[in-house]
């Protein structure tokens, strides 16, 4: 009936769509089981169709509607699956799946203990070299912001953090032997 028709030649498509509308719905009925639905699906499938370029001739045209209508009422029918998991399921059983993002008690002890033993080789450190280091990782301050506020060089500063970073990681090292 329609063969090789540029979908973009409206009257034409237009009138595909207005001439199989109730058949399309029924389709979609006895698909999703809704008529409302099928109503709304079968008007997606139009506008699907229209929105397809129209340098590019479809053989049958009925039948590439009614495959977009098959299509979105199955994606319909899973989302609507996926929504009554989500919504009407049991919430504290969907809430018991989720993984637990606190820290095991042994984790938090070990954290603790690892900071103690940081802080701890932090104040051994000489002086500028604490105020370097604690401006530098714990206020956020950039290497030159430090620099301006010792009254030293930059370079001076990357130093003094890195090496105090560096003393900390091996005194932590050899206290976890």
């Amino acid at each position: 009936m329609f063969e090789d028709v540029a979908l973009k030649s409206e009257p034409i498509a237009l009138s595909l769509y207005k001439s199989h509308r109730e058949s399309l719905i029924s389709y979609a009925g006895r698909l999703s089981g809704d008529p409302v639905v099928a109503e709304d699906i079968v008007q997606d499938a139009w506008l699907l169709l229209d929105r397809q370029p129209a340098s590019k001739p479809i053989r049958e045209p009925l039948g590439y509607l009614k495959r977009i209508v098959r299509n979105l009422v199955f994606a319909q029918a899973r989302r609507s699956r996926y929504e009554g998991q989500i919504i009407g399921g049991d919430m504290t059983a969907a809430v018991a799946q989720l993984p637990d993002e606190a820290p095991s008690a042994e984790a938090e002890l070990i954290a603790r203990d690892d900071l103690r033993l940081v802080m701890d080789l932090v104040d051994a450190l000489p002086e500028r070299q604490i105020a370097a280091f604690k401006m530098y990782h714990f206020e956020g301050m950039k290497l030159r912001e430090v620099a301006t506020r010792l009254g030293i060089s930059t370079s001076l500063a990357h130093l003094l953090v890195t090496e105090a970073m560096q003393l900390c990681d091996e005194r932590r090292k050899r206290g976890m032997e």
